[in-house]
């Protein structure tokens, strides 16, 4: 059997694809195949699972404003609880960093993007934060500088990305759907577009075309492939010549419980959100604090660039040394209520990295390849989805939910049309 659309991968990249494909085309076969056993067990289950739509370049805030807006009607409209949060974003910056983006938050604002300065005594009242450190031996030693201020933003929060996952994929079944789970893909099928029934094709003089993959349950065919593996598509990709331009980075989330009655005060940290919960806070160096409320703790993590390897590693483990030299060292400097804290379980996982931290999204000989959401993924999924099915369509505009239009080769290789990213965290 050829199906119409063969899509790698049940991330919720991959099914958001499905998801939206299979809607424009109810008559169409779409399959799914999946390495794991269910839905999600890669990188998205592994995800901090948090959102924002405060960015400043035009492709994300479209991307992350109207997925965002999708599952807020898929919460609240069509009563799927996917424990949507809108606890903020606090970024807690530097002078010298503040400095820097100073310039970013007047454009910012002038969009209409919402946000709140607050400054250092009300940090230290409302959170116990240490703002003043730069004088003392080791941070110092760590180049670690005093907190100037604080950006609240507003609409952001977090989620829970198996619900999310688990959201797309029901529809997609009950749309008629198939998904072959335990299904690992060895590698995609080159073929002649007009065979010879010669031994050894394709010969290097003939026109080719992605004709479906080859898989631990035999040979699936397709008219169209389409790749949504996040950072193992390079894997698929470098055997058959095709570069997309991204590259597998480890990252990695320490959960530490809150156990004492300083940290079950930050977790509870009140008059920030509606839910009197602490936001998800961003400290100097890349460090951020993720509540996890449902389980009376934090999640911590890191980004770490250079040093860390592009490495693709096949059940990524975390490295308890990360934590205590890196994490740890700046988190309890600034938050004495860490002070002794160890984690009680952690995980890893990958970002797919991009060429310039966007998504990409584009076509060559019947494969289509998503890719390079950069570890923002469930924030965008919806509308990469929606890109995808207007790719594969051959529309030259992908209409976002709640009606705006982006055009679908703004996120290509050869007229990529994307802004650079100003707000990184």
């Amino acid at each position: 059997m050829q199906y119409d659309a063969l899509i790698i991968g049940a991330g919720v990249i991959g099914l958001s694809i499905a998801y939206h494909l299979k809607k424009a085309c109810p008559e169409n076969n779409v399959l799914i195949v999946e390495a794991k056993e269910d839905a999600g067990l890669g990188d998205s289950g592994k995800s901090a699972a948090a959102f924002r739509t405060f960015f400043y370049s035009r492709t994300n805030i479209a991307l992350a404003t109207t997925s965002v807006e999708f599952y807020k009607y898929v919460q609240e409209k069509l009563g799927y609880n996917l424990n949507m949060r809108y606890i903020g974003y606090l970024f807690l910056l530097t002078k010298r960093k503040y400095k820097d983006i100073r310039d970013v938050l007047d454009y910012i604002s002038k969009r209409g993007l919402r946000f709140e300065i607050i400054d250092t005594d009300v940090l230290k009242k409302r959170l116990g934060v240490r703002t003043s450190i730069s004088y003392e031996r080791d941070s110092k030693l760590m180049g670690l500088e005093d907190i100037h201020l604080g950006v609240l933003v507003k609409e952001a929060g977090i989620m829970d990305p198996m619900k999310l996952v688990k959201f797309y994929e029901e529809q997609f079944v009950k749309l008629g759907g198939k998904i072959l789970y335990n299904t690992k893909v060895h590698r995609l099928i080159v073929e002649p577009r007009r065979p010879l029934g010669l031994p050894n094709e394709p010969y290097p003089w003939q026109d080719v075309r992605i004709a479906g993959v080859k898989t631990s349950r035999g040979v699936f065919k397709a008219k169209k492939t389409i790749v949504a593996t996040g950072a193992q598509a390079p894997q698929l990709l470098d055997p058959i010549g095709i570069d997309a331009h991204i590259k597998p980075k480890k990252r990695q989330i320490f959960v530490i419980e809150a156990s004492t009655p300083p940290l079950r005060k930050l977790l509870r940290a009140r008059n920030f959100n509606k839910e009197n919960i602490l936001p998800l806070t961003i400290l100097p160096k890349g460090v951020y604090i993720r509540p996890a409320i449902e389980e009376n703790s934090f999640w911590v993590g890191m980004s770490d660039y250079i040093g860390r390897a592009f490495m693709w590693e096949e059940e990524p483990k975390p490295e308890l040394r990360f934590y205590f030299n890196g994490i740890y060292m700046i988190l309890f400097k600034y938050f004495p209520q860490f002070s002794g804290a160890k984690p009680a379980r952690a995980w890893a996982g990958f970002y797919d990295i991009s060429l310039d931290y966007q998504p990409v999204v584009f076509e060559v000989e019947d494969l289509i390849v998503a890719a390079g959401t950069s570890g923002s993924g469930i924030m965008k999924a919806d509308a990469i989805g929606r890109i995808v099915k207007s790719l594969y369509l051959g529309e030259k505009y992908a209409e976002l939910y709640g009606g705006e239009k982006f055009k679908v080769k703004d996120l290509s290789l050869d007229e990529r049309r994307v802004e650079k990213e100003k707000l990184i965290i």
